[in-house]
């Protein structure tokens, strides 16, 4: 039986073999034109200094050698986790944002793996929301993954819709090359960035430091509370950035704030602002003790427009933190209008800012309860000290009338009134000199002044204050001539040198008190062989409430005696030796101005 042959037409053969040399040609040129594409983008990213202008000459060749109609490169974002656009070709969108494992980015990025897909919707991975904001279809896609040098990935390459026809394994393996070169590119960038990151933020928080401790010397310093919160506010808005911001505190009450420091436009306008507890963001964070930050105001709940209608002042962005003091909200720090908002780094120095403002309020107060304090205390010196000099004509009174209880004649009695007339108004010049030591006031009565008679009866009047004691009191008179003084003022201060004494020498001593004038100078001179001036006091012994330790001390006996000598165009001074005495001298001119 004979088999059936089959035949071959020989220009079949020829014909099907050419077409196949021609395809393999076209494949072989194909694959020759993209890897020497492949070395020149090789050999321009190694001589790249513009990474962003590079990486968007890559994209250009890529979608060129694809025939692709769009795309993107995908860098991830580890403070949002966010994948965001760093170039994208063939949309008009100029950013695109989403969550790091949404869409085929989304997926490539956290598992990895290169995605090649012939149609983009039939895939789960697909996210079409891009699409439907841009108007475009998305059909073939490749997406490979941005491999870091430690094997981790740091982004996503991809390409989408090849013109003619659906993307093959030869284009996936050129997308792939090409994203292991951007990858290596992009791993030198990062950390090149890095470093400028944390040089900034090194530079920052040196920035910060250098603020704070500016702050912390105007803490430190004994400036005007207002002054300094003037200062920190304007520090805070220039570091920052706002254009305007305020200080406001709580009431006493609790009930409103007022502006305590405001800077910017309408400044001096809201320093007549009173808000109610809770009113506008301000009022919120002084409430709450919670901070907001937002880009437009409008944005927030708490935001009052009608104050800010009322004032006239658009408000945009807003940053606004607590003041608190001892863990109490009593105010907020309000920063307003930075262009281009407020970011973290500008509340967390806000913030610090605040706490200063705090502290600042805790110094002042309690500086304010040191000052009270001490008010107070000199107060009761003072009274001490009266209530101490007004003892010696209070004795002389009490004396005189119990002697004119018992005495019979008339002439004797109306000098015993006339004793205790005078006494009582040396207590009113005590009265009136205390006032305006106290007062700071100058007031001397300059007349004129027989050193005879006015020695003779300081003679007498100090016999009476050293009666009780043991101290012996002796007045040398070496001038006995006309002089122009206040009598009453310089007895007053004589008094105070005499009472010093009897108190330094409870066991008795002597006091010896003298008058000379040499040139145009007039000397008093009181001397006693006590104990002296302890060193640690010797150079400040004027002052006010200064004492050495003294039973009936108050500090202001010696304070008293240099006011009167000045105001006399004198001075006062003392020589003392521990254990030998001391000599204290009232120089006062012999003819005052007043003459």
């Amino acid at each position: 039986m004979a088999r059936n042959a089959v035949k071959t037409d020989p220009g079949s053969l020829v014909s099907g073999l050419a077409s196949s040399l021609n395809a393999l040609e076209a494949s072989v040129a194909r694959q020759s034109e993209r890897f020497t594409a492949l070395i020149e983008i090789g050999a321009e990213i190694s001589r790249a200094r513009d990474v962003d202008g590079l990486l968007a000459t890559v994209m250009d060749r890529l979608t060129g050698l694809l025939g692709a109609e769009a795309a993107t490169l995908f860098m991830y974002d580890p403070e949002a986790d966010e994948l965001w656009s760093r170039v994208l070709r063939g949309t008009s969108l100029k950013e695109i944002r989403f969550a790091a494992d949404l869409g085929i980015a989304g997926y490539v990025f956290k598992s990895g793996r290169t995605l090649l897909l012939g149609d983009a919707y039939s895939d789960i991975h697909f996210n079409p929301e891009i699409d439907k904001r841009t108007g475009f279809r998305t059909r073939s896609v490749i997406a490979t993954p941005l491999r870091h040098m430690s094997a981790g990935v740091n982004g996503v390459l991809q390409v989408l819709d090849r013109r003619i026809d659906v993307f093959n394994g030869e284009d996936k393996a050129l997308v792939e090359g090409v994203a292991s070169q951007v990858a290596a590119v992009l791993d030198h960038v990062l950390l090149v960035e890095e470093l400028k990151a944390r040089s900034a933020e090194l530079a920052r928080r040196a920035h910060e430091l250098d603020v704070l401790f500016e702050v912390e010397q105007g803490l430190s310093g004994t400036g005007e509370q207002a002054d300094l919160l003037d200062g920190i506010l304007a520090r805070a808005s220039e570091v920052i950035g706002a254009k305007a911001g305020s200080v406001l505190l709580l009431e006493d009450d609790r009930d409103s704030l007022y502006f305590r420091s405001a800077r910017g436009e309408k400044s001096e306008a809201l320093k007549a602002v009173r808000l109610k507890a809770g009113q506008g963001i301000a009022g919120y964070v002084a409430a709450s003790g919670e901070v907001v930050r937002v880009d437009d105001a409008d944005a927030s709940d708490h935001f009052d427009k009608a104050l800010a209608k009322k004032l006239g002042y658009p408000v945009g962005s807003v940053l606004c933190v607590p003041i608190q003091v001892q863990g109490k909200s009593v105010g907020a720090l309000e920063l307003l209008n930075k262009p281009g908002g407020f970011r973290a780094g500008d509340e967390r120095l806000a913030v610090l800012l605040a706490g200063q403002v705090g502290r600042a309020l805790v110094l002042r107060q309690s500086r304010e309860e040191a000052e009270r304090k001490a008010r107070l205390a000199a107060i009761g010196q003072l009274m001490a000290g009266v209530l101490h000099d007004l003892r010696t004509p209070m004795t002389v009174i009490a004396g005189y009338a119990e002697m004119m209880a018992v005495e019979d004649d008339a002439q004797t009695r109306a000098e015993m009134s006339k004793a205790i007339l005078a006494q009582l108004e040396n207590m009113a010049v005590m009265q009136r000199e205390t006032l305006a030591f106290a007062r700071g006031e100058r007031t001397v009565f300059v007349r004129k002044v027989y050193l005879h008679a006015f020695m003779k009866d300081l003679d007498e009047q100090l016999q009476q204050e050293f009666s009780g004691s043991q101290v012996e009191c002796k007045v040398q008179v070496g001038y006995t001539g006309l002089a122009r003084f206040d009598e009453a003022k310089l007895r007053r201060a004589i008094f105070n040198l005499a009472r010093n004494a009897i108190d330094a020498m409870p066991g008795g001593g002597r006091f010896v008190v003298s008058v000379e004038r040499e040139g145009g100078e007039l000397i008093f001179r009181a001397q006693d062989n006590g104990p002296g001036i302890p060193p640690e006091i010797a150079g400040k012994l004027f002052e006010s409430f200064v004492t050495a330790g003294k039973k009936h001390g108050t500090g202001l006996g010696l304070a008293i005696v240099r006011k009167i000598a000045q105001e006399h165009g004198g001075g006062a001074a003392c020589k003392s030796k521990v254990g030998k005495g001391s000599t204290f001298e009232i120089r006062i001119p012999a003819g005052t101005p007043n003459d």
